[in-house]
């Protein structure tokens, strides 16, 4: 007996040590109040515009596993929610962007849609061609501090964003952190879908 609580009390001790290495995370949230967010079944991915090269290729700091990793978990959350994947007419489109140090790119290398910001999709594609005009408190991806993850809820009919949520996760385009990843689309997506009249 006295073996079996030695047990337990060494796997909390390991789980509260395990998540202690991970900061707390400042997050929020914003999203249109005018939506109904409970009639959504089905999302898919915004489709990226891919910046293109005026010379060269792709950015040094690219990672491919890190954009599958992502999506992995924004998608688990979403399904724990009751939403379920649909390529053809989604009820949501989802995109993401992660903001980065960019003082040390030349960004003359590249050309962008004026206006825009260019995070972790500097180098994967550009994700904000949607409207924000509904959503309270926008702030453009370079904005934030660097390693902090934004998801983003769009209506496929108008182009319209309806959610966003974000939160300074440290993250880094380079490496692939899975418990980090997954922390913060957890702490982002918990309050999705919002509850009407609660304040963020």
């Amino acid at each position: 007996m006295k073996a079996d609580r030695l047990y337990i009390l060494l796997l909390v001790l390991l789980t509260l040590a395990s998540c202690s290495r991970i900061p707390q995370q400042n997050r929020q949230f914003s999203y249109d109040p005018t939506v109904n967010f409970t009639q959504f079944r089905t999302f898919n991915w915004y489709r990226a515009e891919v910046p293109k090269p005026i010379a060269g290729g792709s950015g040094p700091q690219f990672n491919l596993l890190l954009d599958q990793k992502i999506k992995e978990a924004i998608a688990s959350e979403l399904v724990k929610d009751g939403l379920r994947p649909e390529a053809e007419n989604p009820d949501l489109l989802i995109a993401y962007d992660l903001a980065i140090d960019t003082s040390q790119i030349n960004t003359t290398d590249y050309s962008f849609p004026e206006g825009f910001g260019y995070g972790y999709s500097y180098w994967f594609g550009y994700r904000f061609r949607y409207t924000t005009d509904n959503l309270p408190n926008y702030t453009p991806i370079q904005s934030f501090p660097t390693g902090t993850l934004v998801i983003d809820i769009i209506d496929p009919d108008t182009n319209q964003l309806l959610w966003r949520g974000h939160a300074e996760a440290g993250l880094n385009p380079s490496s692939q952190d899975v418990e980090r990843i997954n922390v913060a689309v957890a702490n982002i997506m918990s309050e999705f879908p919002p509850i009407t009249g609660r304040r963020r």
